[in-house]
């Protein structure tokens, strides 16, 4: 005798569901040839209406889902815990839309071009400091140098 699949929802005589796994299969639950798609006064199952709509996944659709939800919460379907938990985050998500700063104006031109350091090497020889009797430091630049003081110096 096989084992019979575990149930997480226990379903009365009429219930119907949906399973909705991580991968995104459906799995629909409560359907039967006694309560099939559409009953003896002409409803759709909603539990087969709302697989149809997230079979297509059409975006379109799943706006007017959500549109669909914010209303019910918005008049009490859920419950008045539910309603007031959404005009809560409502009158947050509005303080947060004034609190926003404008955006911040460029400053930068967009016309100018940047301009790149130079990627010459310097030579740290070529600098040279002296102390004055005030103690003072200043520095000192020596000309640069040509291809024979560079092997003079190499050399020395």
């Amino acid at each position: 005798m096989a084992k019979k699949k575990r149930q997480l929802l226990k379903f009365r005589e009429g219930d119907c569901g949906l399973k909705i796994r991580k991968d995104g299969q459906l799995e629909v639950a409560g359907v039967d040839e006694k309560h099939g798609i559409i009953d003896a006064k002409g409803m759709v199952n909603p539990a087969l209406l709302f697989a149809s709509a997230w079979a297509r996944r059409d975006p379109k659709v799943f706006q007017v889902l959500i549109d669909n939800f914010k209303e019910s919460v918005k008049e009490g379907y859920f419950g008045p815990d539910a309603k007031r938990d959404y005009e809560i985050a409502d009158k947050l998500k509005e303080e947060e839309a004034k609190k926003s700063p404008s955006p911040l104006k460029p400053f930068l031109n967009p016309d100018s071009k940047p301009t790149i350091p130079s990627t010459k090497p310097t030579v740290s020889a070529s600098v040279k400091l002296q102390d004055a009797a005030s103690g003072a430091v200043t520095v000192e630049q020596t000309e640069p140098l040509d291809v024979k003081g560079v092997i003079d110096r190499r050399d020395s």
